[in-house]
């Protein structure tokens, strides 16, 4: 083998190897590109396909209120103007039931709902819709944003009234920790506590804790807001007597522990703030003077069995098996006897319950 032919030996594998890898390699990421174009390309035709399958009215869609009905107002030129929408946001899984009646003539239309997007039907409907004769369509939800299109499916005018209520499925799957007394916000003496409660946002209670370390005088200001529906408050002693709070709520505690408020909702409609306080009053000592005898409307007659020490003028007041106080001031005083005036109506159950003076300081 001449030296010229061992060189072309000799060379000829690396060459080959070459040859071999090169055009590979190009292949391979040209193969690559054209994946990852390809991807692109799908990629942008999907969210462009999903941006014009959005219809525009859910843009314009109307907010429509739990608490009140919405007028809708159908054309009956077909194309003259757009569906009329509605929208409304649902926190929590449960049960969506819509209310329809016509206001005018009686008329057939189809009703939809529509999910976040406004694409997807989750719940359709034909009905012939007459005045005085309203109509409720209730069907399962998840959490979301959903749409609701009335159409007359004749090309008649229909005027109608629309209306939504939420049951959720859990009221309180949105409260949070403070829907247990493990949870619960802690009240300081003197301190405004600030509060909200929705029952069909899932957030139903509140619960609400204050210290009692020795014997006092508690009172609790429950004030829902003004807007408030439905809002209630309920109070629980540390020896485990219960009663609803009214606004304005007067406690003796006898013994240390925890004094519980529940602020709830009561209804599926009700929601609403309100705030809460308490103020102590350490008590001082509690003479037992007597019992009340009679009553009418906020004056009593009290048996004393002496009048020794009794003013006019001087406060007393009864404490209910519940611990809910009533306060009086002694009007007239007689020789083994006396008429007081109470701030609040007695009750049936009041007769005979033992009268109490006690002397209170701050």
């Amino acid at each position: 083998m001449t030296s010229e032919n061992h060189s072309r030996v000799h060379q000829s594998p690396s060459n080959m190897i070459c040859d071999m890898r090169e055009p590979r390699a190009f292949k391979l990421s040209r193969s690559k590109a054209t994946f990852f174009f390809s991807a692109c390309l799908i990629l942008s035709s999907l969210m462009m396909l999903a941006c014009e399958s959005r219809p525009p009215e859910t843009k314009t869609a109307v907010p429509l209120s739990w608490e009140e009905s919405s007028t809708i107002q159908l054309s009956s030129q077909a194309g003259a103007s757009t569906v009329p929408w509605r929208k409304m946001e649902v926190l929590t899984r449960g049960v969506l039931s819509i209310g329809l009646q016509a206001n005018k003539s009686s008329g057939l239309v189809k009703l939809s709902v529509r999910n976040e997007a406004g694409r997807r039907q989750v719940f359709q409907k034909e009905v012939e819709l007459a005045p005085a004769s309203p109509l409720t369509m209730a069907f399962n939800v998840e959490a979301g944003t959903y749409y609701l299109v009335l159409e007359s499916t004749q090309n008649q005018p229909v005027n109608a009234s629309i209306s939504v209520r939420f049951q959720p499925e859990d009221p309180d799957a949105l409260s949070g920790s403070d829907k247990g007394r493990e949870g619960a916000h802690v009240l300081v003496h003197g301190q405004v506590k600030e509060g909200a409660v929705s029952y069909r946002n899932g957030n139903r209670t509140n619960w609400y804790k204050y210290d009692v370390l020795s014997s006092e005088f508690a009172h609790i200001e429950f004030r829902p807001n003004q807007m408030a529906k439905g809002v209630k408050a309920e109070c629980i002693t540390p020896t485990g007597l219960s009663f609803e709070l009214k606004g304005q709520d007067k406690v003796v505690l006898r013994e240390p522990g925890h004094l519980w408020i529940r602020a709830y909702a009561d209804q599926p409609d009700s929601v609403g703030e309100f705030t809460l306080k308490i103020t102590r009053t350490p008590s001082s000592g509690v003479v037992q003077k007597g019992m009340i005898l009679k009553f009418n409307a906020n004056a009593a007659t009290i048996n004393l069995g002496s009048d020794d020490g009794i003013q006019v003028g001087q406060m007393g007041f009864i404490q209910r098996p519940d611990g809910k106080v009533v306060d009086f001031v002694i009007e007239k005083v007689l020789q083994r006897s006396s008429t007081a005036q109470f701030k609040s109506n007695l009750q049936d159950e009041d007769l005979n319950m033992n009268v109490q003076f006690e002397k209170r300081s701050l």
